[in-house]
């Protein structure tokens, strides 16, 4: 689920990786090591208190919220998208002109329709159920993930992405890495 982090943070008495020095120390490095290996491009944001603490993220998650609604098959590229615009490009990820292009790049059938139902009671309800999902499941961190195994029915989760290979091995799908062989 996308969520601010914010809230997960709090409720399970975590602490946001800038917050705490022996975190903060290996986060830059290991999001550099991370975009290599996964050959994302990446440029650290320049003023990332400002970006983070202050502009923050609020009104491109209502967005991906409404996308959850109305193009659940399209989330994960719009989600992509405004991944690319944050830590590729430094961008306001908020600006409405961003959005429209991260619904374009990601072929969202009607980018004004998903941008005026964001603004709606039901993308924010949707965000505040995501929310409230990761806070419920002990969501201390991203990313995270929650899936029903097919084998017992039962709801499990899991923390990092070292943890892909085994959420794989749970869903009886063979993780073949980052770059699968063509």
């Amino acid at each position: 689920a996308e969520w601010p982090l914010r809230p997960g943070m709090k409720e399970s008495g975590n602490t946001p990786p800038g917050m705490n020095p022996s975190k903060g120390s290996m986060l830059a490095r290991d999001v550099q090591r991370v975009s290599e290996m996964m050959d994302l491009p990446y440029n650290p944001l320049e003023h990332f208190a400002k970006t983070v603490f202050i502009r923050g993220s609020l009104t491109t998650l209502k967005t991906l919220a409404a996308c959850q609604i109305m193009y659940p098959d399209h989330l994960e590229e719009m989600t992509r998208q405004s991944w690319l615009g944050l830590y590729s490009r430094d961008i306001d990820i908020t600006d409405k002109g961003n959005i429209i292009q991260f619904a374009t790049a990601a072929n969202i059938p009607d980018v004004d329709q998903l941008l005026a139902f964001s603004l709606g009671n039901e993308a924010r309800q949707q965000l505040i159920t995501n929310t409230n999902e990761a806070v419920e499941s002990k969501c201390f961190g991203a990313p995270w993930f929650t899936v029903t195994n097919p084998k017992t029915g039962r709801r499990e989760k899991f923390f990092g992405s070292d943890r892909i290979e085994m959420l794989g091995w749970v869903l009886g799908k063979e993780y073949v890495g980052h770059h699968p062989p063509q």
